[in-house]
Order: structure tokens, then C-alpha cells, then sequence
């Protein structure tokens, strides 16, 4: 009787203790759920409509969204709101999306998994972004599946909108109409242009293959993404309203009159603007205007040189040797290619060299990169990148390029990151250099730029030039650049820009707040666009336990135009002598 009464209370406390169990809590939320148990009962405390990026839905509100779906739905685009809780797959430049969680305050309640999602403007990450951190204020657009009980972000539908108040604009808003939304009007021409919801109807319309002619779009300024007077374009989105609503993006728009902008404040958000240029859904996800078209106006006014007739031109040639595309054709033909992918065979193109970014120099590397155009103007350039000389050799001697001479260039070519038509570094050389016009300024060798160095200060004379008394200075420490941050592009009260590369090298440039300037390694450049030509650069370093950090012995620039970029040379792809630029003064020539 006593092991019988033993028994039974060993499978009664047995009983308890597997009933005490199940009244436990887990350790944290089941990820997509909001609750310890999986199930569709409402969570309390959702806010939003998650309908606009000004009333996201929370992180709660986003998965009582997600728990009405059926496994496997997938929701049109919304937008929801919170903090970095958990980072499971960091955003890198291999793939460009990450993974990771979010919830309301960042701690590990009520987490909504946000799965491979792209960058800002639903874009790949790219390098000089900067890295998600836990913590972090993101606004993620995306759509909304139950995968398996899961609620999170749709594969590949999903981008982040807003990093910690950064924000690149294109989103994307739900299907079923809204106030905001807008009625498709106009036809597209100067007189009757599209309103920004007719133009993204025409970019569903005509897809990846886009619109054949230029047509003309209105709205106003929304989100500016960049404004680069080093190449004279603009990116930015513009919307039906001042209030918002759809965008479109207008990529790489020249200014009015179709020319290159200088002025890095020509518009503002709010402007009224008409564009005229080709559309395309490209990659079937990103409405636009594309590289090649341009402001119309601003605010009802044009800078009256613009024809009715869009001047962009009109694709010409086949990119066989007898019958070779013109720039206009190279870029349509190369921007047909998957991203980053070669072509399978070369192509020839003919046109005049409208900008000299690096000129030919009897080197190591022996190639140039410039660009090309039908007229040597600034419409539809096509980028020449590391092009090897005549006969498909290095340069060793010979004419070197000018703006207005005439060239065929043959060769591979890349849709680079799917933005970007170029040739293929060293897989494209010039089958012809016909002397034009030109420049008036020279392009001289390496040895028409002295170099001396003093203790710290790093001085470039073009020999060629004489100096005047118009001067610039620019303090790199003082361009609000954060730590270890790749510097952007530094413009002068007048006009003239500074970029930093990383060209040949292996590192690429970085500020240091300690050292108050620029570290550029080993074959890394700095290129200089002046407004007018340069005689002389003076460079303040850095010096630091007993070393002065002035740049390898090889460093050295040339000149070609206004354009002075100076090199810090050396035996290798890395090694030598950081140059740590703090400061600059500008001497320009008579």
C-alpha cells in the first residue's frame, strides 16, 4: 500500500509540475508575434495607419497587421516605425540589404522582423553608408507577409526609408487610393505635361524597357538627394503637392538649358519644376526620370536657351566598327545589361571628349578616364573608364586627350551597380584620336608640377601657369564630417570642388577628428575642379610621433584644364606614407 500511495504521489507531483511549467513565460517575445504564444489576438498599444512615412505603424500596430493575413499573403507597401533591436545580418556592399529587428523602444518586446531589406531609396548599401546600429530610428517601407506565422517584411519588397532622420526619398505608397494619391493628368508634352501620377502610370506602363522619346513631367521638389557640381547634375524626387504624396525620382538631371549645374543651390525643396527626358520603371521597382534628362524650369523659368524639341538626341549605331553607336546609343545599349555584368562582346563607339577626369600619363597604368558626347557638350555623356591608349597598349607617349577631340573608343562595357554605363577597366582602348578645337590649356606631363615639401607643408606648382592673387583656402576639419567618415564632396564658395578617391589604392580616404583632416593612402587621389585654372596648391599635414605625414616621395599631380588632381604615388596598392591634409590653399593662374 505504502509504494502503491508512493507511486501515485510521484505522478501527481509529476502532474504540478509539468502544469507549473506551462505557466511560464519565455525568456523573450516569439519574433514576429508580439506575444509568447503564436495566435491572432490583438496586441494593445498599436498606433498608425501605416498608410504614409508621416503616420507609420508601430511596431505593434504592424504585426496586428500582419497577424490578419493568411500564412503566406503578402500586403501592399506600408510603413512602419521603430527602434533597432536586434541586428541579424548586417548590411554589407556583397549583397546591399540586411536583416534585422525592430520594436518600439528597441528592447525585445513586441519585435517585428524586417527581412533583407535594400539601403535608403531602396537602394543596395554602398560603401561610405553608414553601418545600422542597435539603437538606431529607422521607418522601413516595405510589404507586410505572414510567412509561416511569422510576420515580417516581404523578401526583396522592402527598403529603409528613413536611418536616424536620413532620408533619400522613393517611397512607395499603398495601392488603394488616397487623398494623396492624385489623378493622372496630362500628355506628356511641354504644353500639357504629365502631373507626377500620370508619370509613374507611364513608368508602369512602359516597364523596365522605357519611354523612346523625351516627354515632360511637373511637380514640386520633395526630397534632394544630391546636388554634384563636379559633374553637373542633380538627384532628387518631386510630388504632386508641397504636402507630399507619390514621388518620382528625377537620376542625374542636368540643369536648365540642358547644361551642366554649378550651382549646388539652384532648386530647394518646394520649387516647381517641369522635367523633360526619358522614363523607366527601372528594375521594375524604381519610377523615374533617367541619367540624360534635365530641368525645364523652376518656378515657371527657364534660362531661355531650351528648344521645345528635347536636345538630348537620338541613339544612332549598331557598335560594330563600321557602324559604332553614338554616346547616346552606348548608354541605352548599356543600360539594358544586368547590373555589374560585362558584355559578351566589344563595342565601338564614336564621339568628342567633353570632360577629362584623368588624362593619359606614360605610368604603371598608362590609361585615361574622361567622357564622351556627339557634340563635346554635357548631354548624354558617356563614361570612359581606364581606357588604354591606340592599339590597345598602355600609353607610353603620344597626343594626350583634349576636349573637342574626336574618338572611337572599343571595348567591354558595364552596367556599373545598374546606374552607371562605362567601359570595362582596361578592357577598352581607342581606336582613333582625331585632334579637335581643344582646350586652350595644355595637358602636361607629370614634370610640369614641382613639388616641395617644408616640415609639414606640401606645396604643387604647375610650372606652366603664372600665379595671380585670387586664392581660396578650405579647412578639411571643418566640413562636419563624423569620424572615420569618407569624405563627400567639398564645394567652394566659388564653384570649385575637391573629391577624394580611392583610384589604385587599396583603402579608400577617411577623416580623422584627431588628426583634424584627410588620410589619403597610398594611390589615392584628390581631384580638384576648378572654376578656373590652378598655378599653385598648398597643403597643411598633420605630424605625429616625429612623422610627417606629407605622402609618399612619389607623389606628385597633373593638370589637364581646370582639373589639378594630385596623386599620392608609390610602389604599391598600399604601404608608404599616409598624406594627412588638414588644410588647402588654392592659387589660381593669371
Amino acid at each position: 500500500m505504502k509504494k502503491l500511495f508512493s507511486k501515485l504521489m510521484f505522478v501527481a507531483l509529476t502532474a504540478m509540475t509539468f502544469t507549473a511549467c506551462s505557466d511560464v513565460p519565455n525568456p523573450y517575445d516569439v519574433p514576429g508575434t508580439g506575444q509568447n504564444v503564436p495566435g491572432v489576438a490583438e496586441i494593445p498599444g498599436g498606433a498608425g495607419t501605416g498608410l504614409t512615412p508621416e503616420d507609420p505603424y508601430n511596431t505593434i500596430a504592424a504585426i496586428n497587421f500582419g497577424n490578419k493575413l493568411a500564412q503566406g499573403d503578402v500586403s501592399d507597401w506600408r510603413f512602419i516605425k521603430g527602434k533597432v533591436s536586434k541586428i541579424e545580418e548586417q548590411f554589407t556592399t556583397q549583397y546591399g540589404n540586411a536583416t534585422f529587428y525592430i520594436s518600439e523602444d528597441g528592447s525585445h518586446g513586441n519585435e517585428f522582423y524586417v527581412y533583407r531589406v535594400n539601403y535608403l531609396a531602396n537602394k543596395k548599401f554602398a560603401s561610405g553608408d553608414p553601418e545600422l546600429k542597435v539603437g538606431d530610428d529607422v521607418v522601413i517601407n516595405a510589404k507586410i507577409t505572414n510567412y509561416n506565422g511569422t510576420i515580417e517584411t516581404n523578401q526583396k519588397e522592402g527598403f529603409v526609408l528613413e536611418h536616424n532622420g536620413v532620408n533619400r526619398g522613393g517611397a512607395i505608397y499603398p495601392s488603394q487610393p488616397s487623398e494623396r494619391s492624385g489623378e493622372p493628368t496630362g500628355d506628356g508634352t511641354l504644353a500639357n505635361p504629365f502631373n507626377v501620377a500620370a508619370a509613374l502610370a507611364k513608368c508602369n506602363e512602359v516597364g523596365e524597357t522605357g519611354t523612346t522619346e523625351n516627354v515632360y513631367a511637373k511637380g514640386f521638389v520633395k526630397t534632394i538627394k544630391k546636388i554634384d557640381t563636379s559633374f553637373g547634375n542633380a538627384e532628387f524626387t518631386i510630388s504632386d503637392s508641397k504636402e507630399g504624396g507619390n514621388e518620382l525620382t528625377v537620376y542625374r538631371a542636368l540643369g536648365p538649358g540642358n547644361k551642366k549645374i554649378t550651382d549646388e543651390n539652384i532648386i530647394k525643396e518646394n520649387d516647381e519644376v517641369i522635367i523633360c527626358g526619358k522614363l523607366v520603371n527601372f528594375k521594375g521597382n524604381t519610377p523615374e526620370f533617367t541619367q540624360g534628362c534635365y530641368i525645364y524650369s523652376i518656378n515657371g523659368v527657364s534660362d531661355g536657351s531650351d528648344d521645345p524639341t528635347p536636345k538630348p538626341g537620338e541613339a544612332k549605331g549598331s557598335g560594330t566598327q563600321a557602324d559604332p553607336y553614338n554616346p547616346l546609343g552606348a548608354i541605352n545599349y548599356v543600360s539594358s545589361l544586368p547590373a555589374d555584368q560585362e558584355s559578351e562582346t566589344d563595342i565601338y563607339i564614336k564621339g568628342k571628349v567633353s570632360t577629362i577626369k584623368f588624362n593619359y600619363v606614360a605610368d604603371n597604368y598608362g590609361n585615361a578616364t574622361f567622357y564622351i558626347s556627339e557634340d563635346g557638350t554635357a548631354n548624354n555623356e558617356f563614361y570612359c573608364f581606364r581606357t588604354l591608349y591606340l592599339n590597345n597598349q598602355k600609353y607610353t607617349e603620344g597626343d594626350l586627350l583634349k576636349v573637342g577631340d574626336e574618338v572611337v573608343v572599343c571595348g567591354k562595357v558595364v552596367n556599373y551597380k545598374g546606374n552607371t554605363p562605362e567601359t570595362v577597366q582596361n578592357k577598352a582602348y581607342l581606336v582613333s584620336l582625331t585632334p579637335g578645337s581643344g582646350d586652350d590649356e595644355p595637358n602636361p606631363p607629370t614634370d610640369d608640377v614641382t613639388k616641395t615639401v617644408s616640415g609639414t607643408t606640401v606645396t604643387l606648382t604647375y610650372t606652366k601657369a603664372t600665379e595671380s592673387s585670387n586664392t581660396i583656402d578650405v579647412d578639411f576639419d571643418a566640413q562636419g564630417w563624423e569620424n572615420q567618415a569618407v569624405p563627400t564632396t567639398v564645394t567652394l564658395a566659388d564653384g570649385t570642388t575637391i573629391d577624394f578617391s580611392k583610384a589604385d589604392g587599396s583603402t579608400t580616404p577617411a577623416f580623422y577628428s584627431a588628426t583634424h583632416g584627410v588620410r589619403v593612402y597610398a594611390k589615392n587621389t584628390i581631384a580638384i575642379n576648378g572654376n578656373k585654372p590652378i598655378a599653385k596648391v598648398v597643403m597643411v599635414c598633420d605630424s605625429y610621433n616625429g612623422t610627417d605625414y606629407v605622402g609618399n616621395s612619389m607623389l606628385t599631380a597633373t593638370v589637364s584644364g581646370n582639373n589639378f588632381t594630385i596623386i599620392n604615388d608609390h610602389t604599391e596598392a598600399k604601404g608608404g606614407v599616409q598624406l594627412r591634409v588638414k588644410t588647402m590653399t588654392i592659387t589660381y593662374a593669371q
